[in-house]
């Protein structure tokens, strides 16, 4: 047959009282739903409209007392809400239609089983068994399902569900992303922190918190920001360095030696060292912490600057020298003008105990 009006079908059955079941499948039928109204048999329990062109407005025109209903193969995208009350509805098949996702039951208060296989469906609602609690068996396999965070709630619905997933888990099988094509949705897991948003965020400010905490801690405990700040100055230095010529530096030499000792043997080197350094008509020219560090500059800067004036850098080695952090700084840049210069700049005394 070719029968293309649903509304004139419902017609033709109106005065048929004893008519119980129809089959109207392999038809062109169609309802654009235009107020066109419908009447359909009052006996009328079961129709078959499978394999026809019908499209969303069909809920419009069905049978009031129908209980079981077969609209597979058809052209249907959504049940609307509030279009359909179907209350004596047990049985719904919407088996390869366009479905995005599962419909609700509001006017199906009495469905039982509901097919909406090769469907459209990428991430079906996990509230469907909530809205529909008669449901006892859903056909929902063969839909080219994503496999997202968005389906783990669906997944987690069948273990809830106690066996009302028909075909489960063969007929479930992940459709995308690529990656994860023809893995069955039992074998597919994430983790409650990769699909939780808040939890992702509050996990990873924690763990930031506590590496810059390390970080810190560390570049305290190491004294990171000295030398770091070394680093600067002494490239700053050799940048200054780097762009005067010979002459212009013999221009900025003003002592002929930087003195480095610790703090404990400064009396030996007050008293003993530099006095005899000094004395005489060739006397020489010393750089010492009290007398030619600049106020309000820092002591790195002072030592790099004293270190840079200086011909030579006399050290005073002593057990109090390996124990002083100033002198191993003083020591550090005086090693980088050494090897800076290619020049034997250093001179070493061994202070004994």
């Amino acid at each position: 047959n070719k029968f293309e009006s649903l509304p004139k079908v419902s017609f033709m059955t109106s005065h048929m009282k004893s008519l119980k079941y129809l089959d109207m499948s392999n038809n062109l039928l169609s309802h654009d739903g235009d107020d066109v109204q419908c009447q359909w048999a009052e006996s009328l329990t079961e129709l078959d409209l499978s394999s026809n062109q019908l499209a969303d407005a069909v809920f419009e025109c069905l049978p009031v007392n129908i209980k079981k209903l077969d609209l597979q193969n058809n052209q249907i995208s959504s049940v609307p809400k509030g279009m359909a009350d179907l209350k004596s509805l047990e049985e719904l098949n919407l088996a390869s239609n366009r479905l995005a996702d599962l419909p609700g039951c509001s006017g199906f208060t009495s469905l039982r089983l509901l097919n909406i296989e090769m469907n459209s469906i990428l991430t079906p609602s996990a509230d469907f068994f909530q809205s529909c609690p008669r449901v006892r068996e859903l056909q929902a396999g063969h839909n080219p399902f994503k496999c997202s965070c968005e389906l783990q709630a669906f997944i987690r619905l069948e273990r809830q569900s106690g066996g009302k997933l028909f075909g489960w888990p063969a007929a479930y099988v992940c459709e995308y992303p690529e990656g994860l094509r023809g893995t069955e949705l039992k074998d597919f897991h994430l983790s409650e922190l990769a699909c939780n948003t808040i939890l992702l965020l509050v996990t990873a400010l924690l763990l930031t918190l506590v590496l810059v905490a390390i970080v810190a801690f560390l570049c305290i405990y190491l004294d990171v920001p000295w030398y770091v700040r070394m680093t600067w100055q002494w490239t700053q230095t050799k940048r200054r360095a780097w762009h005067n010529h010979p002459k212009e530096r013999e221009a900025v030499l003003q002592f002929h030696a930087f003195i480095s000792y610790s703090e404990h043997d400064s009396l030996w080197v007050k008293n003993e060292l530099i006095p005899n350094l000094e004395k005489g008509e060739g006397c020489v020219q010393l750089c010492q912490h009290e007398r030619n560090f600049i106020p309000g500059k820092s002591i790195v800067e002072n030592i790099i600057n004293c270190i840079e004036k200086s011909y030579k850098s006399i050290f005073v080695l002593s057990p109090n020298f390996v124990q002083s952090e100033w002198c191993h700084y003083e020591l550090y840049f005086a090693h980088h003008k050494l090897f800076s210069e290619n020049s034997n700049s250093l001179i070493l005394i061994l202070l004994e105990p």
